[in-house]
């Protein structure tokens, strides 16, 4: 069987997606490795790396042949360029599914490995797709705002995504989508790619779902996948699961270092700025400090924000309308 393992980024994230490679390979140093770079070529010295080291290194000119791809590029490269690489994850799957790998995973640069992940590999023998549940909270007695995110940005994350030979029509259809609509509008059900993914195990066979807890963690499933410190300093998720990958969002560093609910990373988010030092200069950390701490991502204030405006807007129009009723002006 032969695996590759892939991911998306702009010209200035080759560090992240070199560290992304050094993790996985500690534990599998026979899969392949591909990084489609979307707007651009990389500085010399990084291409050089990625030559070195065997990683296929796509680009938008790899694609010029193939339609979605091309329209995907017209509609969405110069306007909004995240909502291009969003959709060219599908297509950057099939084409190396089609170059004769029989799996392909793909992963976002931000996350990193810590533990043996091709169990995973095994899975993909037997499914069409793989896909990655964000694991929210369960119950929303204990957390309204992130179990109502279940529905407004998808039951699986986009970070992670899984494929097999038999999964390129459904990945086909997710690409087709991301065309149709690529965008954060959650009052009409839309949430970039990601959403998408909900619809998938309904319209085609084989699509299954990771059950390892241990797999994307993230501030987000801080409810249902609970940090359990070992004494090994270690940490167990649900004290069962060892973690295997981290996603490193800027939820996540808020998490550990201003809500401090998710504490117990901080020594992985350290191994991870460590390794991330090797091919830059930029310390993550105290980047977050600088900057990241105060940067307003896709979150349930802003969508809660929204929502009063409705409220607020609703209730406006209501109250106008008895007024003018109750003077018989309607």
């Amino acid at each position: 069987m032969r695996n590759i393992i892939c991911t998306v980024i702009t010209n200035n994230y080759a560090h992240y997606a070199l560290a992304l490679h050094d993790s996985f390979k500690d534990y599998d140093d026979t899969v392949d490795y591909c990084v489609f770079v979307s707007n651009g070529t990389l500085d010399t010295a990084y291409e050089d790396e990625f030559e070195a080291r065997g990683i296929v290194l796509l680009t938008v000119a790899d694609f010029k042949d193939n339609r979605l791809a091309q329209q995907m590029h017209e509609k969405y490269a110069t306007v909004y360029h995240d909502a291009y690489r969003w959709g060219m994850k599908p297509l950057v799957m099939i084409e190396l599914l089609n170059r004769s790998y029989d799996h392909v995973i793909y992963v976002d640069s931000d996350i990193y490995f810590f533990a043996d992940y091709t169990f995973l590999w095994k899975e993909l023998e037997t499914r069409s797709m793989l896909l990655s549940p964000h694991w929210r909270c369960s119950d929303p007695s204990i957390s309204e705002t992130n179990f109502r995110h279940n529905f407004l940005d998808g039951i699986y994350n986009g970070g992670f995504v899984g494929a097999s030979k038999k999964g390129i029509k459904a990945m086909s259809y997710w690409a087709e989508l991301c065309l149709f609509k690529c965008e954060v509008n959650r009052n009409d059900g839309f949430y970039v790619d990601q959403r998408y993914l909900d619809i998938l195990p309904t319209r085609f066979e084989g699509v299954g779902h990771i059950t390892h807890r241990g797999c994307n963690v993230a501030n987000w499933n801080i409810v249902d996948c609970q940090r359990v410190a070992q004494a090994d300093g270690t940490v167990l998720i649900n004290n069962t699961f060892p973690i295997v990958f981290i996603h490193f969002t800027n939820s996540l560093f808020k998490g550990a270092y201003l809500w401090k609910d998710d504490a117990l990373l901080i020594p992985y988010i350290e191994r991870y700025r460590d390794n991330l030092l090797n091919y830059s200069k930029v310390d993550v950390i105290a980047a977050f400090f600088n900057k990241g701490i105060h940067q307003q991502s896709r979150t349930e204030s802003d969508f809660e924000k929204k929502s009063l405006i409705v409220k607020l807007k609703t209730l406006l129009k209501r109250t106008v309308k008895k007024v003018l009723k109750t003077f018989k002006l309607f």
